[in-house]
């Protein structure tokens, strides 16, 4: 169950469904601000979270490979809160310096069912500084990434009977045991290279926690909380949350990206990562499209992974040594797939010929579909076979065009255990329902209200219903 806890998400923060291009200078998005450092999704596309594209920026601009952000602005409606610090942060841009920082906070509470009900609130910061080795001037298609975390409070993560997270966001940097605080860790050191425009390389350590979906997405902090609705939950054992890795990435089309990454199984979020080597290692392969549907923009990502020299229980490999003990089988080796699908069926203003998937949140105005599918290794892996979907949008409200909304419904298909212990305490499936609001109040603080409902796969704990909150501002 050590790995059950971990997240599972392949190397989305390589880059974003779309073309590496350098960049020359600072952008004109909507709102007046430009990609804030956070993905590297939105670092290399030059697409802020609100779907606009970066300009190509003034003539004879020193050229980069991350837009130039704009962080002035009226307070109301500039993406970071703190704005310019008079110029210092244009500064730091300009010489290929960036640098941000997001609050987040969360409310949850049992109200009915579960193990027992209870109120829970987390919160959590998240450091990022990224160096643009390029606009410095000291090596073209260069970038240095850095991320540091903190994690504070608790969660009702494990009062729901739930093995995944309800509060994913809350849930990381991953601690044994859960919500244990976090002062500060690095998750991400990693150095990205690349050779091309089309080709690039990275290694060191990274977080996974990208799905490039455009209505589930956002690493539980701006859309879906529950884990299941950001991944499959058949990947849970096989990748972690942050760990060290080696990749590379090929965009052969604008619409086109194919990325292949070697991981360690274990989770380091708390340590270096170099103590996990030889533990367990996964290679992950995906491609990521954009092919939209009726003349509306969609698209997906189709996944596999497999992990090796690992430490698996075998599903039906239970036994009874001669003390009377039942005992778990285990497999060296264990394997997952998936397809994360998302489409528009209905759009306002101007659409983008590509979006960021990535970026958390719904790029257009309208209203879409999803889907995420996973199938697993059934001599490995207790969930045999995963779905979530549902419905997602932004600017369902007049008047409230940046508000973001989503409706979504997951089932797990679980492997039946042979041994009478835990063919007692389980149940061939889990469930589960959630629907968020998420208000716009300013440019730069999202708040969000959200309602979740589960099936547990334990026999004897009843239904959950959680309720919450969640404040998310950036800095």
């Amino acid at each position: 169950m050590h790995r059950a806890r971990m997240i599972c998400a392949l190397l989305m923060v390589v880059v974003a469904p779309a073309a590496f291009a350098w960049d020359d200078g600072p952008g004109t998005p909507e709102h007046g601000v430009a990609s804030e450092a956070g993905s590297v999704s939105e670092r290399l596309t030059g697409i802020d979270e609100g779907g606009a594209a970066q300009g190509r920026g003034e003539e004879g601009g020193t050229q980069g490979m991350l837009p130039l952000p704009r962080y002035s602005g009226d307070w109301a409606s500039r993406r970071f809160l703190a704005g310019d610090l008079g110029g210092f942060r244009s500064r730091l841009a300009e010489k290929g310096v960036f640098f941000s920082l997001q609050w987040f906070q969360a409310g949850q509470g049992v109200v009915s069912g579960g193990l027992g009900e209870r109120g829970a609130y987390a919160t959590n910061l998240d450091y990022d500084l990224q160096i643009d080795l390029m606009r410095m001037g000291v090596l073209p298609g260069a970038l240095l990434t850095v991320r540091a975390q903190s994690r504070f409070g608790s969660t009702v993560n494990g009062d729901t009977g739930l093995l995944l997270p309800v509060n994913t966001y809350s849930f990381f940097p991953y601690t044994d045991p859960i919500d244990e605080d976090v002062p500060i860790a690095v998750t991400e050191l990693n150095y990205l290279q690349f050779l091309t425009e089309e080709v690039g390389l990275l290694v060191g350590k990274v977080t996974t926690m990208e799905n490039a979906n455009e209505f589930a997405g956002g690493q539980g902090r701006n859309q879906f909380m529950n884990f299941q609705f950001i991944f499959p939950s058949v990947f849970a054992q096989l990748a972690p949350y942050s760990t060290l890795a080696v990749g590379g990435v090929w965009v052969p089309l604008p619409y086109l990206t194919f990325k292949t990454l070697l991981l360690n199984t274990e989770d380091s979020s708390t340590t270096t990562g170099f103590g996990d080597i030889g533990e367990g290692t996964t290679w992950w392969t995906s491609l990521d499209y954009q092919v939209g549907l009726g003349g509306q923009p969609g698209g997906g990502t189709l996944g596999f992974a497999y992990a090796f020299d690992g430490d698996f229980a075998q599903i039906g490999g239970l036994n009874l040594p001669g003390n009377g003990q039942e005992v778990l089988d285990k497999s060296a080796e264990s394997w997952a797939l998936y397809w994360s699908g998302w489409q528009y069926l209905y759009t306002e203003g101007e659409v983008p010929d590509i979006l960021d998937a990535g970026d958390g949140r719904p790029d257009v105005a309208g209203l879409g579909v999803f889907a995420v599918v996973g199938l697993a290794d059934a001599d490995t892996n207790p969930v045999s076979w995963s779905i979530a979907a549902g419905l997602g949008g932004r600017g369902i409200v007049p008047t409230r065009g940046n508000d973001t909304w989503g409706l979504g419904y997951f089932y797990n298909g679980l492997q039946e255990p042979a041994g009478r212990i835990l063919a007692r305490r389980l149940q061939n499936s889990s469930q589960g329902f959630e629907a968020f609001y998420n208000l716009a109040l300013l440019g730069s603080v999202d708040l969000s209200v959200d309602i979740q409902w589960a099936r547990s796969a334990f026999a004897g704990v009843d239904d959950s219903v959680i309720p919450g909150i969640r404040l998310n501002v950036r800095l």
